[in-house]
């Protein structure tokens, strides 16, 4: 399992919209909980094959503005093979970090 977690000079929904148009991977969920005011939580998760380990992974992708900024976490999981050893040739944190360098002309602080 792989974590990265960002700040990002968009509201959450042009953080989304951002997300969807960059990544190729398939989007198998998406959901905006408008909480109160102007603050949201949002859920998108990805999946992804990944040859060089033959295995699916899956990216879990959180946006909310419950700080007064705009914050965006991923979560990568599903990525190594095997029940003993959690291995996995790179392909979670690759996955995980994909959504941050995505953003890397957004991120601020």
């Amino acid at each position: 399992m792989s974590m990265y977690n960002f700040k990002v000079n968009k509201t959450p929904l042009e953080a989304l919209e951002y997300l969807k148009r960059g990544m190729d991977e398939e989007l198998v969920y998406e959901k905006v909980h408008d909480v109160a005011g102007n603050m949201r939580s949002i859920i998108v998760i990805y999946e992804k094959y990944f040859m060089r380990n033959s295995s699916r992974a899956s990216l879990v992708v959180t946006i909310n503005n419950f700080n007064k900024v705009t914050e965006i976490e991923t979560i990568s999981s599903g990525s190594s093979q095997g029940m003993i050893f959690n291995f996995d040739w790179g392909a979670g944190d690759e996955f995980a970090h994909s959504v941050k360098h995505l953003f890397e002309d957004s991120i601020i602080d």
